[in-house]
């Protein structure tokens, strides 16, 4: 069975002055999901609203980032910025007829944080997720990464 998949996205960032602006917003959808769902369930995988275990047709998220470097502010190179994003998706914004979507994958976040770069290839981030979603089971959670660019 063929399954098309079209997908498509828009992004936007802009910087001025140490602010820094960033936007994300893409939408996919699957051809034949209803298809594909059934295949998971004669290979013995059970589709509840429960397991969200459906293929979703179409999916959908962004999601929308402001930054400050503070150290814009002086003469060095280290980057040190607090950050604030939104986002919002939901990988089961429609669904075939005859399987059910867990309202637990339509999601709202919203995350608090900062980035160090002591040095532009390095950095070290810390942020904190509130995660709500439709199902009200969203568990909020402490983030920590260390990034390095070769």
């Amino acid at each position: 069975v063929a399954v098309p998949v079209t997908l498509w996205d828009v992004h936007a960032m802009a910087e001025y002055k140490g602010l820094e602006l960033r936007g994300l917003y893409t939408e996919a959808y699957v051809g034949n999901a209803d298809a594909v769902n059934q295949a998971q369930v004669t290979a013995g995988v059970a589709i509840t609203a429960a397991n969200g275990a459906s293929v979703g047709r179409k999916m959908f998220g962004g999601y929308g980032e402001v930054a400050f470097n503070v150290l814009s502010l002086r003469p060095t190179k280290h980057y040190l910025a607090p950050f604030v994003r939104y986002e919002r998706y939901d990988t089961q914004a429609d669904t075939p007829e005859s399987f059910s979507k867990n309202p637990a994958n339509s999601r709202v976040e919203y995350i608090l944080g900062v980035t160090y770069k002591p040095i532009p290839q390095v950095a070290v981030k810390t942020d904190y997720q509130w995660i709500r979603n439709q199902a009200r089971t969203g568990v909020n959670q402490w983030n920590a990464a260390l990034a390095f660019i070769f």
